[in-house]
């Protein structure tokens, strides 16, 4: 008999993590940081740097942690969000992490900049990757990776056969980003025999007419305010989203305008480009800037090589270019590193025809103040430029029915009461409780 255990993630977004046991063999796919209790309540920051099953961060999984004894064949990420890896620090060494390429590529540059006393590094020692499309086997379970559309580069969507029994899980998934064309092929070439689809519901229950309909769209907001800025753009977006980044790069290029990001940033888009997508910038004709941050240069030397920040001096401007160009410039840096130039800029003439846009997830913005400080401190309007990095309920709805699946599992929604209302065969449970495929 094959049972499927969601741990977390029936009721809540973020914090990932399922179970699928066969007989004896046990896998685990997701261990990410949670977005809020299961209550919906903020969580208490000391709690997630000390996460254990006492305080609720770490989810009850028994035989998965280093402080118990290993009884879990593996852990698999789908993808590399904190909300789905932020926790497998805390994975027994004995028990093997799989992620693919592009998730190792985007978690290792993370770590060389941002990981302090070496958190989210020792999942790394003990990974193993795969290959989209590609089965490969755990114990009794064959597992195949789906390249999908999401915020994430690399995304998995995940098809685990055991028992002759098939389980898809979607992870997280978008219909309307950049590689769309991932979404459109899943959906017109689908798998077969779906016993049980996990399917994501971010969004499900949700008023969908906040935000913006496509990555394309946002691309086109931003133009259009880039085209005609009389002054600097401030932007605040996700580091480590690669197809925000690249909206902005198209935008400001086409408004003959530069792109200033940070080492950081530079650096992940060379990975990516040497190892996975050669269209990626940078290329010798694109409008992107590098702005030096004494940190991110000290993780350079201390993470990688010296060599690079030599490597990448031509495409170096000063904080006095940019002052002198300032209504030629789009500004993506840490938003301590944007406050830091905003005073600058002041000081030498005022703000008022700035523009300051936030592309990333509204929660963020209700829950931190600071996101807002840029804008009021300098009297900036602030323009929302966001589309969601996951699919809409309409794109849900045309991915459960092309999988037909038997039974569709709600996970990582705040919705899943609703998920009646819209999909057939749907089945509710709850965190920890077990959902058996029966022979």
């Amino acid at each position: 008999m094959v049972e499927v255990i969601i741990h977390r993630g029936t009721h809540t977004i973020g914090g990932s993590c399922v179970e699928i046991r066969s007989n004896n063999d046990r896998i685990i796919i997701d261990l990410g940081t949670p977005l809020m209790a299961r209550d919906g309540a903020e969580l208490d920051e000391q709690a997630i740097k000390n996460p254990s099953i006492e305080n609720g961060i770490l989810p009850y999984a028994d035989g998965v942690y280093a402080n118990q004894v290993p009884s879990v064949k593996a852990v698999i990420l789908s993808h590399p969000h904190l909300d789905h890896y932020g926790l497998m620090d805390w994975v027994h060494p004995d028990i093997p992490i799989y992620l693919s390429e592009e998730s190792k590529t985007v978690i290792t540059a993370g770590n060389a900049f941002y990981a302090p006393d070496n958190v989210h590094r020792k999942m790394l020692e003990h990974c193993k990757t795969f290959e989209h499309y590609k089965p490969f086997n755990i114990g009794s379970f064959t597992i195949t990776s789906y390249l999908i559309d999401h915020s994430a580069f690399g995304a998995s969507s995940l098809l685990i056969e055991v028992e002759g029994k098939r389980i898809f899980y979607s992870g997280d998934v978008s219909g309307h980003g950049r590689k769309s064309l991932l979404f459109d092929r899943l959906t017109s070439d689908p798998i077969r025999d779906i016993d049980c689809l996990l399917l994501e519901g971010t969004t499900v229950g949700i008023d969908h007419s906040i935000g913006y309909s496509s990555e394309e769209a946002v691309e086109k907001a931003m133009y259009s305010i880039f085209s005609i800025q009389k002054d600097i753009s401030f932007i605040i977006s996700s580091g480590s989203n690669i197809d925000r980044l690249i909206s902005m790069q198209v935008a400001s290029k086409e408004s003959n305008k530069l792109l200033i990001i940070d080492i950081y940033q530079f650096y992940l888009l060379e990975q990516l480009k040497s190892k996975f997508d050669s269209s990626l910038p940078p290329y010798p004709s694109d409008n992107i800037r590098i702005f030096y941050i004494r940190n991110h240069a000290d993780s350079v030397v201390a993470n990688l090589d010296k060599q690079l920040l030599y490597d990448y001096k031509p495409r170096k401007i000063s904080q006095d270019e940019i002052l002198a160009n300032r209504q030629n410039i789009v500004l993506r840096l840490p938003l301590s590193i944007m406050n830091r130039l905003a005073s600058k800029l002041q000081e030498a003439r005022p703000l008022n025809e700035a523009h300051y846009i936030y592309s990333m997830w509204e929660g963020y913005l209700e829950r931190d103040p600071k996101f807002k400080e840029l804008s009021q401190r300098f009297n900036i309007p602030m323009t929302e430029i966001h589309t969601s990095g996951h699919a809409c309920l309409n794109d849900l709805k045309r991915l459960a029915e092309a999988l037909k699946p038997k039974a569709v599992i709600p996970i990582h929604t705040l919705g899943g009461d609703v998920f009646a209302e819209h999909f057939d065969n749907v089945v509710r449970v709850d965190d920890g409780e077990a959902f058996k495929l029966l022979s």
